[in-house]
């Protein structure tokens, strides 16, 4: 599947990061859906089924674990990637345990970015040829 075929979440408090990633995404997929916090995500999530999750993990009201964890409730094989700078092993533990894709480090890297994005629409894809 091509980047220009996929529709993405990007959830992130930084106004900055969400901004500059946004757009970003946006020269590059169908559809991106932006969310400040895990609240407005899932709510976002629920409304318009993106093909791929990015997701912060730090974030007010609710954080991007608990928000992935919610989409794997409501969808166990959603595609997700965390987008934090954030490198502890408990988080990258937890996140494993809640079938996290992939995870980026923060600041952005563009090309070890885009190499996870390209990854990340192949496993779409193939999810949906055996879905």
């Amino acid at each position: 599947m091509l980047l220009d075929e996929i529709t993405i979440l990007f959830v992130d408090d930084d106004y900055d990061t969400q901004d500059m990633i946004g757009s970003l995404l946006k020269s590059y997929c169908q559809e991106v859906f932006l969310a400040s916090d895990g609240n407005e995500g899932l709510q976002i999530y629920k409304d318009k089924r993106p093909d791929i999750v990015i997701s912060d993990i730090t974030m007010p009201n609710m954080c991007g674990l608990e928000m992935c964890q919610a989409i794997k409730k409501i969808n166990p094989n959603q595609i997700i990637s965390l987008f934090t700078a954030r490198d502890d092993s408990t988080c990258k533990d937890r996140a494993t345990e809640i079938g996290i894709d992939t995870f980026l480090l923060k600041p952005l890297d563009e090309e070890q970015f885009f190499n996870s994005l390209h990854y990340l629409a192949m496993a779409v894809e193939e999810r949906l040829e055996v879905f």
